[in-house]
């Protein structure tokens, strides 16, 4: 999708490229994802069809970055298959791989050249940008004061790079030029009045008449998607996941437009972070006469700040807040409302947004929370298109795009640009003081040399590790015991209670009977077969461990998968465990992990032996084991 500009209709003309010409009369903007999806609903077709398509179609993208030709691609997928094509659809996947990877390919060439012309007026259009925004009152009447112009009736709207364009040409704003403008902190409270006073809209009424047919082509397609993906996964709870954001306010219209109801679940997850203008939001929306139902998440017990001061603030490399704060109280919600019951989720989740969520599939398992399946029916939108749903629709918004904010996740993540934090001084400047203040104080406390410049350059941001920190409960002191082999003694931080062997379960069956309770020997057995020994009294911190590498290989041969077992990599894996031992926060992460709801944390950490398979994943899903010690940990 591409961006133009028309000089007569004086308005952001949007363009889909390289549309599949096989079908461009009837839908030109169809994906290959919706069609493989119409396949499967027409042809009696099961969901993993489905899926065998998606990891082919990985199995190209691989091949691509890879720099290969399009017909040793297409040898190498019919040769060398990863995926199990014997069974009767064999050839129609092949057909759809191949005809995704003709698109993929024809992507990257460069369509600039060709002559685009307006269908409103049929005038030749000039190319602006890969994507664009619409500008707002609030937001010109900002970068009015900051400028020292008026730019509040100008022909205004911002592009890739968050470059302003006026009357379809790049303006001379420098964006960095704002945040050290002349008198700075008079201007900002010169901005926060007008704003305040501001009752002027912008007209977007030919924005949306030139672009209505582009409109109907992406409403239509995201409707029938929604449709039919419910249609084959009948048997899930359906759910729509609610952020407050522009994407999940287009994906709850679609969503209750498509099942003609408003009685769609909606889950907001509270990180207890949104900006207030979210807050105000999401009330609006309960407020409403045909409001959608939300379900209740509750709020961790835990403080953003204590568990910053202990753990140090989040970063783009270590990000452990949204796993405590968001994705664990909606785990924990699912699990009691849908019982064994597997979700369907509708996220707005685009594949425009980052790199990496560039490489996204249209239909996913959620990689953090177990037996939710997560479809993102507008995966293939760019702002633009959002906008342009959004004013068409004519739908209340979150009020903070208003104010020039690309994004309204969590106010203080360290995602967010240099220009959503300038934004922030000046529409909540007691925040950003009180966070900046909190960030100077840790890099004080840590040891760096110039704290201020360290939290103003953004360096916390790509903070890791425990440097400076309390990391006593990730590190594990350990030596090898010299009187037995395959043995271990640990220094625990926290003396042994009967919590601990509840952290051992994942490993197979607890037994306290046949070892010498004198020295606090518990076995666990796999297949009735002792594979591991803990040694060490109740109330002490000396635990020895012993691996019986002699009784490996009748285990191994008891198992009908996952076949890997070794005195090594059992050390490991019970290393994970004594961390996570040491250092449990209930922070729900190992709940979401594990797809049998075998663990709890209703009376401290539990897992009910009945439920669990000992398949390990809540054991080797963390680096090291754990959520908290992979934040502090030194990579």
């Amino acid at each position: 999708m591409e961006v133009f500009w028309c000089s007569n209709c004086e308005v952001p003309v949007l363009q889909t490229m390289n549309k599949d010409k096989k079908r461009a009369e009837e839908n030109p903007y169809l994906d290959i994802e919706d069609e493989v999806i119409e396949w499967v609903l027409d042809n009696a077709g099961n969901e993993a069809d489905y899926f065998k398509f998606i990891q082919l179609k990985k199995e190209v993208d691989k091949r691509i970055e890879n720099k290969k030709e399009k017909t040793e691609i297409k040898k190498e997928i019919i040769e060398e298959p990863t995926v199990d094509l014997k069974m009767g659809n064999r050839d129609k996947l092949l057909e759809f791989t191949f005809r995704y990877l003709e698109l993929k390919l024809a992507d990257q060439e460069d369509n600039n050249n060709q002559k685009q012309f307006c269908p409103n007026c049929n005038n030749e259009i000039n190319y602006v940008s890969k994507d664009i925004r619409p500008v707002f009152m609030k937001e010109r009447i900002m970068l009015s004061i900051l400028l020292d112009r008026d730019v509040t009736e100008s022909n205004i709207w911002n592009g890739v790079g968050n470059r302003y364009i006026i009357d379809g040409e790049t303006s001379d704003i420098v964006i960095k030029d704002l945040y050290n403008a002349d008198n700075l902190d008079q201007k900002i409270e010169k901005i926060q009045q007008k704003v305040e006073e501001n009752d002027r809209e912008v007209d977007f009424s030919k924005f949306i008449e030139v672009n209505r047919e582009h409109f109907n082509y992406i409403d239509k397609n995201a409707i029938d998607f929604i449709e039919k993906t419910s249609e084959i996964f009948n048997k899930r709870l359906e759910v729509v996941s609610f952020s407050g954001g522009k994407d999940s306010t287009v994906v709850s219209d679609l969503v209750r437009r498509a099942f003609s109801s408003q009685d769609v679940l909606h889950v907001f997850g509270d990180t207890t972070l949104e900006f207030p203008f979210t807050y105000d939001y999401i009330e609006r929306i309960k407020n409403k006469p045909n409001r959608p139902p939300f379900l209740p998440v509750d709020t961790p017990n835990q403080s953003f700040y204590d568990l910053a001061e202990q753990f140090g603030p989040p970063s783009r490399v270590i990000s452990w807040c949204c796993s405590i704060f968001k994705t664990g109280p909606i785990g924990n919600l699912f699990r009691e409302v849908a019982n064994q019951q597997e979700i369907l989720t509708f996220y707005g989740v685009r594949r425009s947004e980052s790199t990496s969520r560039s490489k996204y599939d249209k239909i996913t398992q959620s990689p953090k929370i177990s037996k939710q399946l997560v479809v993102s029916p507008i995966i293939d939108w760019h702002d633009s298109e959002v906008w342009l749903y959004l004013l068409t629709r004519g739908i209340d918004f979150n009020e903070a795009y208003k104010l020039g904010f690309t994004r309204v996740g969590c106010w203080c993540c360290p995602n967010n640009s240099a220009w959503s934090e300038f934004l922030c001084k000046i529409f909540m400047p007691k925040r950003a003081e009180s966070w900046r203040d909190f960030l100077v104080d840790f890099a004080k406390k840590v040891g760096k040399p110039d704290p201020e410049v360290y939290v103003d350059t953004g360096k916390w941001k790509a903070r890791q590790g425990g440097q400076g920190l309390d990391t006593s409960n990730t590190v594990l002191e350990a030596e090898p015991c010299a009187l037995e082999n395959k043995a271990k003694n640990y220094d625990l931080t926290r003396p042994i209670d009967d919590s601990l062997y509840e952290f051992f379960k994942p490993f197979g069956v607890i037994n306290k009977d046949i070892g010498d309770q004198m020295l606090g020997e518990v076995y666990i057995l796999e297949a009735g077969i002792p594979k591991i020994k803990l040694q060490g009294n109740k109330g002490s911190n000396q635990l020895k461990i012993i691996v019986f590498e002699e009784n490996l290989k009748q285990i191994k041969e008891q198992r009908t998968k996952d076949k890997k077992l070794s005195s090594h990599l059992l050390f490991q894996r019970i290393e994970c465990q004594i961390r996570k031992y040491q250092s449990c926060i209930s922070c729900s992460a190992c709940l979401n992990v594990c797809s049998n709801d075998a663990i709890s944390l209703t009376r401290g950490y539990k897992v009910d032996e009945e439920k669990c398979d000992h398949c390990m994943d809540c054991v080797a899903h963390f680096h090291k084991g754990c959520l908290i010690t992979k934040a502090m940990v030194d990579y």
